[in-house]
């Protein structure tokens, strides 16, 4: 089965931990209480979920400002974003563009990434259209309501999103099926030096997309990549 990351982030108290939870039941959270009563996510969550084909492995950031260290670490190496908002607290939208910002720093800038404009069971949480014109969010960008109490859209977002990736591994995939004999070619093909390759393979070889021959320097691609529906 092949192998995912996805990260999940936004502001504070936004939903990340809850969102994680509604697909994982048995995810895990390290959290603090605070002066005030609420716990606090001060490392990260972790989640899994199996989705035809793929081990679907959620990180969740701490969503205070001051945890960054912890943050960079959970976004490195992400295969997509699954942004929350809080529909319900425009109060927090300068914090999260903040964190969205130092993501895209760490991320390459065609992950793909879906917005969520959560808590949209609270009367007067904003639509995602005004989620989206308040943060001046790209105009095709995918941004659902979602409610981590009700369950609305929480399934359907994370299915949306690795449908995204399943698109853009496939595409790659055909290359790497043309190469699997040339690994030099492979590299002149996409613009990568030794180094970079090693590590470009190491990667796709984790994620179990890849099996690698290393005394005859091949590799070959796995079967079973599977479209969501």
């Amino acid at each position: 089965m092949k192998k995912i990351k996805i990260l999940v982030s936004g502001p504070l108290q936004s939903g990340k931990s809850s969102y994680i939870k509604a697909l994982d039941d048995n995810a895990l959270n390290v959290e603090a209480k605070g002066k005030d009563d609420k716990f606090y996510t001060v490392a990260m969550d972790l989640g899994s979920v199996k989705l035809n084909g793929f081990d679907v492995f959620l990180f969740g950031t701490p969503g205070l400002l001051r945890f960054s260290v912890m943050r960079n670490i959970c976004t490195s190496g992400s295969d997509g974003i699954v942004f929350l908002f809080d529909a319900a607290a425009p109060e927090k939208d300068d914090s999260a563009i903040m964190i969205l910002n130092s993501i895209r720093k760490i991320l390459p800038p065609n992950t793909p990434i879906v917005f969520l404009a959560n808590k949209q069971d609270i009367e007067g949480a904003r639509s995602p259209e005004i989620v989206r014109s308040q943060n001046y969010l790209p105009d095709d960008s995918r941004i659902f309501p979602t409610s981590t109490k009700t369950g609305l859209n929480i399934k359907e977002s994370l299915t949306h999103l690795v449908n995204h990736i399943y698109e853009e591994y496939s595409s790659l995939l055909q290359t790497l099926r043309t190469y699997e004999n040339d690994i030099p070619g492979l590299g002149k093909e996409l613009n990568k030096n030794f180094d970079e390759m090693r590590t470009f393979l190491n990667n796709l070889e984790i994620k179990r997309f890849i099996e690698v021959d290393r005394i005859n320097k091949t590799f070959k691609v796995r079967s079973g990549l599977k479209y969501l529906v």
